[in-house]
């Protein structure tokens, strides 16, 4: 295949991306959670204010900022849907990457099934549309991926710059260089020049993150921090969120003094890899799960691919997933987890070149008959992905109930009130910043710039409505959001939904039955806290 119907091919790929992206976006709802702070962050940054955010990076911002420079709008939609845009535009600029990583593997053909792999993928393809860290961060790894695989210790230096923006954009990714640093160590020949150019990317890399350790020690007294970190050890997402409300410091000691050591074994790594590779199993519908079985057990006896290419394909997955068991352990977001699938791609595609280049050729199959056989397979990913990427449409009925209940909150509810984990409160912070979005600073609470008083807290917890309760007079809770299918966070208090006559403590103020609602199905109850002392 020559260049020109190689890159012909890769706009067609992309062409076909950019399809899926678009039919799962809708630019008439406005970003709303992680994806609102980022947004905001970028417009700080046009007005001068480059803070250390307590919990985020500052990469993704960064970048979409210089691009919010050319906008001047108090339309909040414009910064809103370019941040979207951006994300879809790096993801799609990713896919000539996966094909170039698919060049140190396979052959042509096989380089553009991969990056069509990557290309199709739904979850990434819905995730690019959000305007979140992923894309930019994804492109990242990839691309240090690729330096790292030439077999020439020189290059070494480019993959620890770009782990430097990987950190830049996520402050967690501070192992893509601990991953990278390890392929270079385990898979290249030692000389003097091997320790000479690692120096000199370890200085590359260090110089690249020196402006984030500085200022993260000046403002908070530590060059590594993150909200986060304290309380990353408190046993669970609820209680993690409740030590942060309290500012309290939990280190992995702590935790086994109270708990033991086999606890915290069962929590943190037995618990925390199940997740791990039970949230992947899951994101690899609907082919590569076909796929990757078979690419595993083949990569263990590799002759089409270089065996220190496999090795550091496997060296990758492994530490990841093992650095990612801390992190799922707590909160098995699926979004941790998305860079994983562009390293099991690179296993998918070893199945099916040994089924078309070997098993094929005992049918004496042409090669035309075998490119003909390899159209065909994309042709039914791409249909796998149409059916599966349906169930990221979004709903604008449902989207149109939030804003609704939105407005009820900020109009009725005028204390605490604990947040419910299915997005009924997802547009609160844009409903309150829409209008004042240009004056947002960073770590300024949105609430408090407001002149609303409503409040909400993912604190406190409980493991019965009682506990619940008790532990949210310390704080000052007053509302309760039930839905109907139980959530993640808090689920004892999504059992109100049906029974909440059982608790004459709690009075019911909003039921979306009531408001004519199809498809937010939530309760709000207020607490009556005479009732309840008094009822024990």
């Amino acid at each position: 295949m020559n260049k020109k119907k190689i890159i012909s091919v890769l706009i067609i790929i992309s062409i076909i991306s950019l399809g899926f992206k678009l039919s799962v976006v809708d630019f008439s709802i406005p970003v709303n959670s992680d994806n609102l702070d980022y947004t905001l962050f970028a417009i700080a940054h046009t007005n001068g204010d480059y803070s250390q955010s307590i919990h985020r990076g500052m990469g993704w911002s960064l970048f979409v900022s210089m691009f919010f420079n050319f906008i001047n709008s108090d339309n909040f939609f414009d910064y809103s849907n370019t941040i979207r845009i951006l994300s879809m535009s790096i993801g799609i600029l990713s896919i000539p990457v996966m094909y170039l990583i698919g060049r140190k593997f396979f052959d042509h053909r096989y380089s553009l099934v991969l990056a069509s792999f990557f290309a199709f993928e739904p979850h990434l393809n819905y995730n690019s549309t959000l305007g979140l860290t992923e894309p930019l961060f994804i492109l990242a790894i990839i691309s240090a991926f690729y330096f790292i695989l030439n077999q020439n210790s020189r290059f070494i230096i480019i993959s620890l710059i770009l782990a430097g923006i990987a950190y830049w954009t996520r402050i967690n990714g501070v192992w893509v260089f601990i991953v990278i640093s390890l392929i270079y160590f385990l898979t290249y020949k030692k000389s003097w020049k091997f320790f000479t150019n690692y120096g000199i990317a370890i200085a590359a890399f260090l110089l690249i993150i020196s402006p984030i350790l500085i200022e993260r020690n000046e403002a908070f007294d530590d060059p590594f921090y993150s909200v986060y970190k304290d309380a990353v050890f408190a046993g669970s997402y609820e209680l993690m969120l409740e030590a942060i409300g309290n500012n309290e410091k939990i280190t992995a000691f702590d935790y086994i003094e109270e708990n033991g050591i086999f606890s915290f074994i069962n929590n943190f790594f037995i618990t925390g890899l199940y997740n791990v590779l039970a949230v992947t199993a899951s994101m690899t519908l609907p082919y590569l799960v076909v796929f990757i079985p078979f690419g595993i057990l083949f990569s263990l006896r590799a002759f089409d691919q270089k065996s220190n290419l496999i090795k550091s394909n496997w060296i990758f997955i492994l530490t990841s997933i093992a650095l990612l068991s801390f992190t799922m352990a707590i909160v098995p977001d699926r979004r941790f987890v998305l860079y994983l699938l562009p390293f099991f791609m690179i296993f998918s595609v070893i199945p099916l070149q040994r089924v078309v280049e070997y098993g094929l050729s005992t049918f004496s199959f042409s090669r035309k008959q075998k490119d003909i056989f390899l159209i065909g397979v994309i042709i039914t990913i791409i249909i796998l992905s149409s059916i599966v990427v349906i169930r990221f449409a979004p709903d604008s009925e449902l989207e149109s109930e939030k804003l609704e209940f939105g407005n009820f909150v900020l109009n009725n509810l005028n204390g605490v009130t604990l947040r419910d984990s299915e997005g009924s409160l997802d547009y609160i912070n844009y409903l309150l910043i829409s209008k004042s979005f240009e004056n947002y600073t960073i770590n300024s609470s949105i609430t408090e710039i407001s002149d609303t008083l409503y409040e909400s807290t993912f604190a406190p917890s409980g493991k019965t409505i009682e506990e619940l309760i008790i532990n949210g007079e310390d704080h000052n809770l007053k509302y309760i959001i039930s839905n109907q299918t139980p959530g993640l966070l808090h689920p004892i208090k999504d059992t109100l939904y049906y029974d909440y006559e059982n608790y004459p403590y709690l009075t019911k103020i909003f039921d979306s039955n009531d408001a004519g609602f199809k498809k937010l199905k939530i309760k709000v109850f207020e607490i009556n806290y005479k009732k309840f002392n008094d009822e024990l």
